[in-house]
Order: structure tokens, then sequence, then C-alpha cells
């Protein structure tokens, strides 16, 4: 788990100021506004077609917002020389097939800012990647290794990830923490795109939710995990007085339990407190904490109409 959260006051490296993108009378994203920090990983979570896509694109001037203005270190990103701060691996990655690797290196380093040769190195043998061979013979995951090399081997105040570990084995998956990790710990900022909690669960400082394009949370983790249902699974020495005591903590607010194979299974929200006084009065044999999950937390951004907009994103 990371340990950035909570840091004090970071420089603004992006800045994103009421946006809203439309593609003629359809609505990409809608009055987004968004500042990222250096040195932190900022999680970019929504389900598809909720505008993440459509945002980071914005950010690169790939598509331009109907109205909002968007600021990387300073500058709008409109000029090149926004753009050179930013690093890029898109989510649908697309690339010539008969070229080799390394000239597909050379082609990106010359349109999009340079690659440190050494990074290039380093990362070819990190990876295990063979960049002589032709792009197209690649597998999936050796095509996104390549798609690493490109994000990471540029010296880059932002990165913009979007959906980086597709295609990614365990193992690599790893690695790739690790490398956010140490650009993070430069400096950097990272904004990395996924529409699942669990793979930002151990990366990301905080989440930013997109629903149908607009952005209805900005929370750390720790305020996410103390949205979530934890869950308790205590057994009595006396199964008899686990009747008794499920009542007693049923009759606690926002809690709830339930006798499930001779245990108690008590689900709740916030604080322990209350539970624990309960359990006080009993002869307790077991007690298993069965931690929150928060994909649980972000469908319930998905599922409440008070987040509700009309139409759809890109």
């Amino acid at each position: 788990m990371n340990t950035r959260t909570g840091a004090q006051a970071r420089q603004i490296v992006l800045d994103v100021k009421d946006v809203t993108v439309r593609y003629g009378s359809a609505r990409g994203i809608d009055d987004v506004s968004l500042q990222v920090p250096a040195g932190q990983v900022t999680g970019l979570l929504g389900p598809n077609g909720s505008g993440k896509t459509t945002l980071l694109r914005s950010i690169l001037d790939l598509v331009h917002p109907t109205k909002g203005t968007i600021d990387v270190v300073g500058t709008d990103s409109r000029r090149p020389r926004a753009r050179a701060r930013i690093s890029y691996l898109p989510g649908d990655l697309s690339f010539p097939g008969r070229l080799s690797g390394y000239s597909l290196l050379r082609r990106f380093s010359a349109a999009g800012g340079a690659l440190d040769p050494t990074q290039v190195e380093k990362l070819t043998k990190r990876l295990n990647i063979d960049l002589s061979r032709p792009v197209g013979t690649l597998s999936r995951g050796n095509r996104q290794k390549v798609g690493l090399v490109l994000a990471f081997a540029k010296e880059a105040d932002v990165l913009l990830l979007d959906e980086p570990t597709s295609g990614l084995d365990p193992l690599l998956q790893r690695e790739f923490a690790a490398l956010v990790d140490e650009v993070v710990d430069r400096g950097s900022a990272v904004v990395l795109s996924s529409h699942v909690m669990s793979e930002l669960e151990d990366l990301a400082d905080r989440v930013a939710v997109l629903r149908e394009g607009r952005l209805v949370a900005v929370e750390t983790i720790e305020q996410l995990r103390a949205r979530a249902r934890q869950r308790l699974r205590v057994r009595t020495v006396d199964p008899n007085a686990a009747y008794t005591c499920c009542e007693r903590i049923n009759a606690l607010p926002g809690v709830d339990a339930r006798i499930a194979d001779s245990m108690i299974d008590v689900t709740y929200i916030g604080d322990v407190d209350g539970i624990v006084k309960v359990l006080a009065g009993f002869s307790i044999q077991t007690i298993e904490s069965v931690g929150g999950e928060l994909d649980e937390v972000l469908l319930d951004f998905y599922s409440d109409d008070r987040y509700a907009t009309q139409g759809g994103a890109a």
C-alpha cells in the first residue's frame, strides 16, 4: 500500500477547469474540474462510457473542449510545450505491425518528445522485451510492454495511463506498480484510468470517479475505505447465546447481523465500537474481520440516482 497520502501540499501540475466536451449533440464530459498534484497517483475510475478516455484525450488536445481550460504545469494544454511534458499510454494501443520495436520508439520519440535512450535500454531489459522484432509479431502482452517503454522512458511531469495493465500477467503487473512508484518518487504525477477499483487500491493516493461524463467524487483511498461495508464473523462459546447476541447487535443503528453456519455474520459501515461493547457481554470464541470491498463503494456511486445524468459518454 502506498504511504504518500496525507503528505504536505504539493504543486498542482495538471489543472482541469470546468471542461465540457461535446460530439455534435452528444456529450463526452460535462463541466469536469480536477487538480492533479505532483508526486501522487490519481486514479480515474468509471464504468465503460463514463468519459475517462475523453478526459485524457482532451488533456492531450486530441479532442477540443467545448468550454473550460486545461493547464499543464502552468501552460495551456493546447501549446506544444505543454504536451511535451506529458507521457501517454492509450488504452486502445495500436502500432504499425511492420515496424520493429526500435523503429517504433524512434518514430514516437520524434513525434511526442524525446525518449531517454538510457531509460529505453533499462526498461527493455527490465521488461524482457525484444525490440528488434516487428511489433505485429508480438503477443498482446509484449505489445503492452512496448507501450510501457514509451510511457516510462520519457521524462514527463504528467503520465496519463489509460488501463495500462491490460494484457499484463501478475508478475508484470507487479513490475508496473514498481515503475509507477519510482516515477512518483521522482516527483511526477500519474493519472491512472481503470474501471476496476481493486487494480488501483494499492497504487492510487486518491480516486476521481466519473459517471455519465460527470465527476461525482474525488476521495482518498482512506475516505473510500471509511465508506466501505465491513464484515465481522463471530462465534460465541455457547452456540445458544448467538441468537441473543445477534438480536442485540441488530438493535444498533446501521448494523446488520445474521446467523450463518452457527456464526454471527455482521455487516457495518464506520465505527465498530458499539458492536465491540455488545460482544463484551458474551463469551466469544473467535472474531474474524473481513475487509470492506472498495469495488462495492464504487458500485454505489454508479447506481445512486443522485449521481445520474442524461445521455452517454465516450
